[in-house]
This record gives structure tokens, C-alpha cells and sequence, in this order.
């Protein structure tokens, strides 16, 4: 007896019905047009496949021919905004030769506050100036934003800390004849991105970020210390770096000043500012995100660090005047609520510009931290989104 099997359909078989409204079983059997279209598409989705595998490998020497212009090793790992391997730097002093850093790693996320403590003679400002790109070191690779920055030459360089990378400096480095709303317009002169016009209201709106933009007219031998440190990290910021280098920031002021200062850059980085401090000064390790200390011209670990310039009857004095800060604070913001009853939706930079900037700079959190406390202490019906305050 014959052996009467059914041919049942294929997805294949169906597509091809669709496409070309012929039958692909006839009589029984598959039809020799659908054979022929199978065969035609195999072809057709070889060749497919080989394009797709030309293209990616075009795609991908393009990329690598474009890393190696840059400056990138192939195939490795850019997640972090710096990454430092194994860095040594030696200086020659006539016939000797002095080792200030002896085989550093570090990496550095985006949005961390990094502040590298030690003694001087550590090799921390050494370290500073090879991240900064003010230096080359002598052995090791610096990678900025995936780029080994380690390699390049001075112009090469130069565009690097133009473009990428913001300087503070312990001393300030104001030009004295400038007012304080032309130093900051300085680096964007150098860029060329702006009108004179646009220069001028990028200027004015970091120095309203730093609390200074009715001192915008006096040069620096008319502003305080503090106020020339915070013209200064104005200035830094004027190109949009990815990172800003800090160098002693609070190493030129009183006690009192140098946390206002503190404050200042603890806002600014919880903004998303990037920055890397090297200090003398303990109190800095409060408001970082990441400590390291520095001994010998290596990172000898993370963590607190205690001591240095910050004595104990210093910290707890300070720490006292930012707590009653902190509750003139409070006391300002609930009265500023209710003057202004019935209102849904505040501003939060609106709800700070109420509050005196020698209060601003110096409390022991962070504004919005001050605020949130408030609302849970006064059970108010109320939560921050973003730059907002909201009333349910």
C-alpha cells in the first residue's frame, strides 16, 4: 500500500503564497517555482549577511583608525572620566634624579569631588598638574574621556586644558586691571564659540552662580579673598570642562571664608561638576565625595582623613557656627512660605536668593538636604523635584 503522507506548509511556503499569490503545494508535491524562490531568497539573505559583516567591519576599522588618532588604546574600557595607570613622574635636580610619583592608579567618575591629602613633598600637586595636563609624566598613561592625554604634545595639550579642563588655583591668578566680570570672560575669548554679546551673559550667569554678580564691576583688589576664589571657580567653569582641578582652594583664607568656599563647590558638584582638590586642609574631606591621601608619591588609601590644618577646636567651632547657620536657615525658608501662601510651586534657587550668601556658604549640608529636613520636621505637605519645590 503507498505511503500517502500529507505535506503540511511551512511559514516559507506561506510568504510565498503572499508574495506571489501562486500555490507552493500543487497536486500533492511542492511546486518547482517555489523551490526556485526559496533557493533565489537563501541567495538574497547571503548576500545580506555579507554586506552587514563588510559594513561592521568598515564601521569598525574606521573606529579604531579613529582611537588611535586620538590617542585610545583599542578595545579598552572608557566608562570613567579619568583613568590614571601606573603614573610615575622623576624630576632630574642637576646630576640626581627625584622620583615624586612612583606608580599611581586612579580612576574618577563623573560628578565626583576627589581630594587628595598628604604632606608636602607627597607628590600631589605633581599628580595634579599630570591630570591637568600641565606636565607629561615620565612613565604611565592618562587617560581624559577615554583619550590618553599622556602622549600628546604642548599644542596638543594646550587645546586639551582649553576645551576640557578648568584651573583653580590657591592664589587666585586674577588679572589685576580686569574687573571681575572680564576675568571670567577671559577663556572665552580663547574659544570662539560666542558673540560678544553671548560672552558677556555667559559671564554674568556664572557669576550669579557663585553669588556675585553685583560685584561683577570690581577688580580684584576691591573684592575680598573669598570673593576673588569664588570670581575664580566663575572663571573656571566659563568653557564648560569636564573637569575642574582645584589646587589648595581654601589654602589662601581664614577658617570661616575657606568653608563659605567649600560650600560654594559642594553645590556646584552636586550640580554635576566634576573636581579633583588637593589640600592641606581637612575640612576639604567633609564636602568631597572620595578622599585619598598621598605619602611618598603614592596613593597610600581612601578614606577619612584627620588633622592637618584643621585643629580640633577649629572643626568643632566651625561645625557649631553651620549648625546655628543651618537653623537661621530654616527659620528663613519657613517665613519666605508664608509670605507667599497659596502657591503650589516654588523655585528653589527663587526660595534661596531670600537667604543672606554669608548663610548659604556656610552650612553643614547642602541647601536642598536643609530644606527636605524642614518639610519632615513641620510635616508639611510638600516634596522637591528637581529645581522645584511642590505643594500637594
Amino acid at each position: 500500500m503507498a505511503n500517502d503522507t500529507k505535506i503540511r506548509k511551512t511559514p516559507e511556503m506561506e510568504e510565498y503564497e503572499q508574495e506571489t499569490g501562486k500555490l507552493a503545494i500543487w497536486k500533492g508535491k511542492v511546486s518547482k517555482n517555489f523551490k526556485k524562490w526559496q533557493q533565489k531568497k537563501q541567495k538574497e539573505e547571503l548576500k545580506k549577511q555579507k554586506i552587514e559583516l563588510l559594513t561592521a567591519s568598515r564601521e569598525e576599522k574606521r573606529q579604531i583608525k579613529k582611537d588611535l588618532r586620538e590617542g585610545k588604546e583599542v578595545g579598552k574600557d572608557y566608562e570613567h572620566l579619568i583613568v590614571v595607570e601606573n603614573l610615575h613622574k622623576t624630576y632630574l635636580l642637576g646630576t640626581t634624579a627625584v622620583a615624586a610619583l612612583r606608580g599611581v592608579d586612579l580612576k574618577i567618575d563623573k560628578g565626583d569631588f576627589i581630594d587628595i591629602m598628604g604632606p608636602s613633598g607627597s607628590g600631589k600637586t605633581t599628580l595634579l598638574n599630570l591630570i591637568g595636563g600641565l606636565d607629561t609624566p615620565t612613565r604611565g598613561k592618562i587617560f581624559l574621556e577615554g583619550r590618553n592625554i599622556s602622549m600628546l604634545n604642548d599644542n596638543d595639550l594646550a587645546e586639551i586644558r582649553k576645551e576640557r579642563i578648568g584651573f583653580v588655583f590657591q592664589f587666585y591668578n586674577l588679572l589685576p586691571q580686569m574687573t571681575a566680570l572680564e576675568n571670567v570672560m577671559v577663556p572665552l575669548h580663547f574659544s570662539g564659540k560666542l558673540s560678544k554679546r553671548g560672552k558677556r551673559k555667559k559671564a554674568l550667569d556664572l557669576l550669579r552662580l557663585v553669588g556675585l554678580e553685583e560685584r561683577g564691576h570690581h577688580t580684584p583688589s576691591e573684592l575680598s579673598g573669598g570673593e576673588q576664589q569664588r570670581v575664580a571657580i566663575a572663571r573656571a567653569f566659563s568653557n564648560d570642562p569636564a573637569l575642574i582641578i582645584l589646587d589648595e582652594p581654601t589654602g589662601d583664607l581664614d577658617s570661616k571664608t575657606g568653608v563659605m568656599i567649600l560650600n560654594l563647590l559642594r553645590d556646584l558638584n552636586r550640580r554635576g561638576a566634576t573636581f579633583v582638590a588637593v589640600s592641606h586642609d581637612a575640612a576639604v574631606s567633609e564636602f568631597a565625595t572620595r578622599v585619598f591621601h598621598m605619602r611618598d608619591g603614592k596613593l597610600t588609601h581612601e578614606g577619612k582623613i584627620d588633622g592637618l590644618k584643621e585643629t580640633e577646636s577649629m572643626e568643632l567651632s566651625r561645625k557649631q557656627e553651620a549648625e546655628i547657620n543651618k537653623e537661621k536657615a530654616k527659620n528663613m525658608i519657613f517665613k519666605y512660605l508664608f509670605m507667599n501662601q497659596g502657591k503650589v510651586e516654588f523655585k528653589i534657587d527663587e526660595i534661596k536668593s531670600s537667604i543672606p550668601n554669608s548663610i548659604l556658604l556656610n552650612l553643614p549640608e547642602h541647601f536642598d538636604d536643609v530644606l527636605r529636613e524642614l518639610i519632615n520636621d513641620n510635616n508639611l505637605n510638600a516634596h522637591i523635584e528637581g529645581n522645584l519645590l511642590l505643594f500637594f
